[in-house]
């Protein structure tokens, strides 16, 4: 039994792949007419940039050439638009020498061509979107697709309804084990405050940090933080940092540069409240946790579905958001500050959430692959 994946390189599309993998193998296990079968994984991409993860979970990793388009006049469209065929003919050489039973495909840079040989080869293809408004390789990969499967209902509109259900997001089961007592002793927290976790996504947020760095004694006043500021933003923001806060306000303020998964689950049990990006892996994962979250989501990102996403979230009730243009540092405080003073805002978006979330959409995902199979 070989299955293949493929996906863009960045934490939202690698960690619902690890999700399903790990679904698989529990699957398995547990499922009749699967005794003694040992599935073998092959991830392919272009620029995959959580390498770490994906060694750590026994997926080896196969890398072909990949174009990118960009949404303005650019001479590099250009050379990149060469590399399609390239990557087409990488993705047939690579697909013929592991001949997998299944593609799942995540969307993403570099995901089409492979897509399209697996349609060529008669090898059946399972697609998720993630997001509100699809990106172009899912857009194109739909029509190669068996089954395509969503986070979001209103994603429905882009897709042959025929082959297209609505299972939710693939949620890490890890993150939501974490204990508040355990995050107390890993970040050395008071527990004299209420708890602000800021992530910015797995590479980091500039415009996230800065909001925070502005504003950090007026959140240092009030509350507690956990800050995720990305690996290359780390040690500017450390030195920053200590230049702003006086000794005795350190211990209200715990600086990473990245959470494994472990750290990540405690650090999100501790939370009061969550800023984060519009990213769909982090706001779906914040919400199956019931937690209050801000989301400021990335202006310009790809068919700029964080914003959509967002927006979605706010409709629904699950969210605060503010969108970039009006994201100041004084104005996210202060927004911060209503939020905790309404109990029950707090307790309808909790409600919400738990009404939301489809907690078993990687089974769902997991069971489909295996009745191909």
């Amino acid at each position: 039994m070989r299955i293949l994946f493929c996906a863009g390189g960045t934490g939202g599309h690698i960690f619902p792949i690890i999700v399903i993998k790990r679904k698989i193998e529990k699957e398995i296990k547990h499922s009749r007419g699967f005794e003694g079968v040992k599935p073998e994984f092959l991830f392919i991409g272009c620029q995959v940039l959580r390498e770490k993860e994906l060694k750590k979970e026994g997926i080896p990793i196969q890398k072909i050439t990949g174009g990118k388009w960009r949404r303005y006049f650019s001479f590099k469209n250009f050379i990149d638009l060469l590399k399609s065929p390239i990557s087409f003919l990488q993705a047939l050489h690579k697909l013929w020498a592991f001949m997998p039973d299944v593609v799942f495909s995540k969307g993403g840079q570099g995901t089409f061509p492979i897509v399209l040989a697996a349609w060529l080869y008669q090898i059946p293809v399972v697609l998720h979107e993630s997001d509100s408004v699809p990106g172009v390789n899912n857009k194109l990969s739909g029509k190669f697709s068996k089954k395509i499967f969503l986070s979001f209902e209103e994603a429905k509109k882009y897709f042959n309804p025929k082959k297209t259900e609505v299972s939710g997001h693939p949620i890490r089961e890890k993150l939501l084990q974490g204990d508040k007592k355990t995050a107390k002793k890993i970040f050395n927290l008071s527990g004299e405050r209420k708890i602000i976790l800021v992530l910015g996504g797995t590479q980091g947020a500039v415009k996230i940090n800065e909001l925070i760095l502005h504003a950090l004694t007026r959140y240092i006043s009030l509350y507690e933080i956990i800050h995720i500021c990305g690996e290359k933003n780390f040690k500017e923001l450390n030195l920053t940092t200590r230049g702003i806060l006086r000794e005795e306000q350190r211990k209200y303020y715990h600086l990473y540069s990245f959470l494994d998964e472990e750290r990540l689950s405690h650090a999100l049990a501790a939370a009061d409240l969550v800023i984060t990006r519009g990213g769909s892996s982090t706001i779906f994962e914040i919400a199956a946790l019931g937690k209050p979250q801000v989301i400021i989501p990335l202006q310009g990102s790809a068919q700029n579905h964080q914003v959509w996403n967002a927006r979605i979230f706010r409709e629904k009730d699950l969210a605060v958001v503010i969108e970039e243009p009006n994201a100041t540092p004084h104005f996210v405080f202060g927004r911060i500050y209503q939020v905790f003073q309404d109990e029950e805002k707090l307790k309808k978006i909790k409600k919400n959430c738990q009404e939301f979330i489809k907690k078993n959409a990687s089974q769902k995902i997991a069971r489909y692959i295996l009745k191909v199979l």
